[in-house]
């Protein structure tokens, strides 16, 4: 029962862990280039060709990220901008994000009969807080224009686009980031997009992304090429406080069932001592006929190894058994305003790693019977001499 509880209960972690960050698969970069010190950094094309020509990249992003005040009519709030180049709806999968509208940075038509052609692209969770009633109402970018001083009437920059689509993000940036262009970026922020940038993004191909060995040696590559000034972050690592929380409590739930189980093993201790108790005549029987003491206990200590064995592949295959019928049924579902089944992944290390747990566990709870029943048996051997 201890070994189907740790499978359920760790298939059940992995499968949430496997829906949270799924979102984040979807929006965030394989890689992120960004600098040490300091928020911009310069990007020489002698870099940005290597970087291309790496084996497993197949695409390199640009991005120059800053805070805005966004004003859609009387409504005004703080922002995240993220300025993009023409690779980043090569980068990201945006068909599998967009909720409404086209996505575009520009509009050659409105430019053509002078209107607002700049674009602008939504986070989901803004565009709720605002109250944005359509996609193609103008909104507003308003940054502190640093070479300006503090009482000029010209204090702010200000920049007017006109949204093209709604985009879902990951919850914690999903109600406050707007994507534009980069060329309308660095004006805002005074950088120039095509030598300068806040992070560079890449992909990488499927077959690099499918071993997480390849993936070690290709950050290792690209932090290479980069070199010390810049930092080269994998998805965890762009995320570190949302893993380090998730996996903290994944192995606090597994440590208090490990508890649990260490409980469950005193049922073992009783039950061979119970069998040493029950059998010592036979133990007497064994002595006699010349077996020594130390055999006696290992008898007793491999019937506790063996009982574990079956006992813990008992206990795993029906907890598999568990997790797959929830995989094609769902028959478990989540309580909440949307019932959705629950999210559940078995992982082959989580399978060896209880497996071990449980034979470890039994072989500790047959070592004191199994002294007792050597001690025993030297006792009665003595009395039947005299």
């Amino acid at each position: 029962m201890g070994a189907l509880a740790l499978v359920v209960l760790m298939s059940a972690l992995n499968g949430f862990e496997t829906s949270i960050f799924s979102s984040y698969q979807k929006s965030d970069p394989d890689f992120k280039i960004t600098a040490v010190k300091g928020k911009s950094f310069f990007v020489s094309q002698q870099t940005m060709t290597k970087l291309k020509k790496t084996p497993g990249v197949e695409v390199v992003s640009k991005t120059i990220e800053g805070k805005s005040i966004l004003q859609y009519g009387d409504q005004q709030t703080v922002c995240k901008v993220v300025g993009v180049d023409e690779n980043f709806f090569k980068r990201i999968q945006i068909d599998s994000l967009i909720t409404a509208g086209k996505p575009s940075l520009y509009d050659a038509q409105r430019d053509s009969f002078g209107g607002v052609s700049s674009m602008a692209l939504l986070s989901e969770g803004l565009v709720y807080r605002l109250g944005v009633g359509k996609i193609d109402e103008p909104i507003s970018l308003l940054v502190v224009d640093k070479a300006a001083g503090i009482h000029s009437a010209d204090a702010l920059k200000t920049q007017v686009f006109i949204p093209s689509a709604i985009i879902q993000l990951p919850e914690e940036e999903n109600d406050h980031t707007v994507f534009i262009s980069a060329k309308e970026a660095g004006y805002l922020y005074d950088l120039d997009p095509q030598k300068e940038a806040t992070a560079l993004e890449i992909r990488v191909n499927g077959f690099v992304r499918s071993s997480s060995g390849k993936m070690f040696d290709l950050q290792n590559d690209l932090q290479e090429i980069t070199g010390r000034e810049l930092k080269v972050q994998n998805q965890q690592q762009q995320h570190p406080i949302m893993y380090k929380m998730f996996n903290t409590e994944k192995w606090i739930s597994f440590a208090i069932l490990t508890f649990v189980l260490m409980l469950i093993s005193f049922n073992l201790v009783g039950a061979l001592t119970l069998m040493v108790l029950d059998k010592r005549n036979d133990f007497i029987l064994f002595r006699n006929l010349g077996m020594e003491e130390t055999m006696v206990g290992w008898i007793v200590f491999w019937e506790g190894v063996w009982v574990s064995i079956c006992g813990s592949l008992i206990g795993i295959g029906l907890g598999i058994l568990l997790v797959v019928l929830q995989q094609k049924t769902g028959v478990v579902q989540t309580q909440g305003t949307f019932n959705i089944s629950y999210p559940v992944e078995l992982r082959s290390w989580d399978i060896a790693i209880i497996f071990a747990l449980n034979i470890a566990l039994g072989a500790l709870s047959a070592v004191i019977p199994a002294r007792r029943a050597s001690m025993l048996s030297n006792q009665t051997r003595v009395i039947v001499h005299k």
